[in-house]
């Protein structure tokens, strides 16, 4: 415990840690000239890359939309160079370099010391593999590749980094020897421009497009055959041409149908109006008659038959109530009045004859009714036709599904080929690009032969050995200040264990018992005693300390003389104590049993702490000692304090900094 309140006390800690310091001094001095003259080697080789992210050589794959077309997924800010770093560094391109390393360093070297140092490489390689068998055996190891475990350690030896805001990567390679650091280097670009082609996919995207082509050009093939075989079986096309002429068909019968239907229902009108006009016409008429007829009246009587002709020509064509029908009707009874009208004339004689018009009636009806009986027959081949249509049209469209499928997957299957194709002859220009090493990243700096050495720099570390030195030694002194626990002074005391410090006494030699320091020491302590009661019932002062061997003799025979020269008796030994004397009690150490017995009934209890020996956590077990059985602990004594900056040391550096 030191209390560090100035420069001295800063110059003490050099003084108190002297030992430390100068070893510590001189080992970092031993390992710096040692490390400038053996460490090993290490040489630099350099290669550049740039990497410009704006030009793309990869394949665009299809993408399928989401359901959200109208949703775009925001891209966050990223340094493009990242990527290019984590797969120059990634797995398989170390192991592809440990590999060539491998290669390399199988070669053994020209030279005799060269050709030494590479049998004993290989000697110290053989022996460590032994040992990691032996580890592997047991399970405390695992089993891996040699090639794997260099892989590793390269990782850890191979760095590459740019520059923020800059396109250019730089691949750096450490090593022990110049040449193998660049073959190392190159052999670390070829690997990343081999990987980062396998991971642009050329070759992989050819032949899998490839691949899918043949597929798909085996699967259309297919799909056409089936069709094929399908549409023969309908005996069509297409279906859709199939289901249209079918339809067609079936639609021309339906209309046929339909006019055959309307005609044979006016045959029928037809044929009720004759029935019904036959019972009026007589069956016979005179053919001949010797009368003066009126020809007004046969005039009229043959535009009547002409009319009534007509009307059963129209008759075949359209329904009584017809408005033709109607108007001639009309026409038919207008003729009937006028001839009503006209006067008969004298027959002179007459012959009988079939009625015309009966008979004109009669074969009517029979036309009629052979009509009726075609039209029925060709509404019944009609029928028979539609069933047939309508069950061509049944199995074609139980067959439709299918042909719809087949149809749709080989228009699928042709859109896809194509789309194929065209990915396939981007996939073998993305090929031939990755394999000429033409892509987004070109090579603008080699791997770099330099036979200059990066480390250690050998001049540098011999020029700043004492500087770090001192640096390191003056680090090892303040951490031994931080971890020390040693009283060195009483700056702290009172602080730290809440007792107070009565007198720091100095360490004195032999010659110097009468020194001026140790006499304003006891007289300290002599002022801090309540000398008013000795007259009235004595003093007794117990004096003790945790361990023996720190002056508690000393302090009580000085005190002793002290009192004796103020003109007090003193006695030193046990209590009682009487009225007019001072008792002195030197306790034994508190690790012995019987100090606890000797201080009971003191009237002042001193602790004596050795400076320099005693820690802070024994006199905290002192005083917690002395307060659990006595119940105090009136002062602490500091014996033996040393300034420990020597006089020849102190009087120039204290003119120095009064000088300031």
């Amino acid at each position: 415990m030191i209390e560090v309140r100035s420069l001295r006390d800063a110059l003490r800690l050099l003084f108190i840690f002297t030992r430390e310091f100068r070893l510590t001094l001189l080992v970092t001095i031993a390992v710096v000239v040692a490390g400038a003259f053996l460490l090993p080697n290490r040489y630099v080789s350099d290669a550049r890359l740039l990497v410009k992210p704006t030009q793309s050589a990869s394949v665009q794959l299809p993408v399928q939309p989401g359901p959200e077309s109208g949703f775009v997924q925001q891209s966050p800010q990223r340094d493009p160079l990242l990527d290019e770093e984590k797969m120059a560094t990634s797995a398989p391109v170390m192991l592809k370099v440990a590999k060539a390393y491998l290669a390399m360093s199988s070669v053994p070297p020209q030279g005799g010391w060269a050709r030494f140092k590479f049998q004993l490489g290989k000697a110290a390689a053989w022996c460590k593999e032994l040992v990691r068998d032996m580890f592997v055996g047991v399970g405390l190891m695992d089993k891996a590749p040699p090639e794997d475990r260099l892989a590793a350690r390269l990782a850890k030896r191979l760095a590459v980094s740019h520059d923020p805001g800059s396109n250019v990567m730089e691949m750096r390679v450490t090593w022990g020897d110049p040449q193998v650091a660049q073959g190392i280097s190159r052999a670390w670009v070829d690997a990343y421009f081999d990987e980062r082609a396998n991971a642009a996919g050329g070759d992989a995207l050819f032949d899998f497009y490839q691949q899918q082509n043949t597929e798909l050009n085996d699967t259309i093939i297919k799909l056409k055959q089936q069709l094929r075989d399908r549409l023969r079986v309908i005996d069509a096309t297409s279906v859709e041409q199939r289901i249209e002429d079918v339809t067609d068909q079936l639609q021309k019968l339906y209309r046929q149908r339909r006019e055959l239907q309307a005609e044979r229902e006016a045959l029928r009108g037809i044929l009720g109006a004759a029935g019904r006009q036959l019972p009026a016409v007589a069956g016979e008429v005179m053919t001949e008659r010797e009368i003066s007829l009126n020809p007004a009246r046969e005039d009229l009587k043959l535009k009547l038959n002409g009319l009534k002709q007509q009307r059963l020509d129209l008759l075949r064509n359209f329904k009584d109530g017809a408005p033709p029908v109607r108007a001639l009707d009309e026409s038919i009874a207008g003729l009937e009045a006028e001839i009503a009208a006209v006067n008969d004339n004298v027959v002179r004689s007459r012959n009988m004859a079939p009625n015309a018009l009966g008979t004109r009636l009669r074969q009517d009806m029979q036309d009629a009714r052979i009509n009726v009986a075609k039209i029925d027959a060709n509404i019944a081949e009609i029928d028979e036709q539609l069933k047939q249509l309508q069950a061509a049209r049944e199995e074609v469209m139980s067959a439709e599904p299918s042909l719809s499928r087949l149809s749709l997957e080989l228009g699928s299957a042709e859109k896809t080929f194509a789309q194929y194709s065209d990915y396939l002859l981007r996939a073998r220009v993305i090929r031939d690009l990755n394999r000429n090493r033409l892509s987004n990243v070109a090579l603008v700096g080699e791997s770099s032969f330099t036979p200059s050495r990066v480390f250690p720099k050998s001049m540098l570390m011999l020029l700043l050995t004492l500087p770090v030195a001192l640096v390191v030694a003056l680090v090892v002194v303040f951490v031994l200040y931080l971890l020390d626990q040693r009283i060195h002074d009483g700056g702290r005391i009172e602080k730290t264990f809440n007792v107070p410090l009565l007198a720091t006494v100095p360490e004195i030699a032999r010659d110097q018992e009468g020194s001026q320091a140790l006499r304003a020491a006891l007289y300290r302590i002599y002022c801090r005693l309540p000398l008013e009661q000795i007259a009235e019932r004595g003093l007794s002062l117990g004096v003790t300390s945790g361990r023996s061997g720190e002056g508690v003799s000393f302090i009580a025979s000085r005190l002793a003389i002290v009192l004796r020269q103020q003109g007090y008796t003193v006695r030193e030994g046990a209590l009682p104590v009487q009225p007019g004397e001072m008792l002195i009690v030197q306790a034994p150490p508190l690790s012995d049993e019987h100090a606890l017995i000797a201080l009971r009934g003191c009237d002042r209890i001193i602790l004596v702490v050795q400076a320099r020996s005693t820690t802070v956590p024994a006199v905290e077990s002192a005083l917690a000692l002395l307060r659990d059985a006595l119940g105090r602990v009136d002062g602490i004594v500091l014996n033996r304090r040393v300034f420990e900056i020597p006089a020849k040391f102190w009087k120039p550096i204290s003119r120095w900094l009064g000088a300031y």
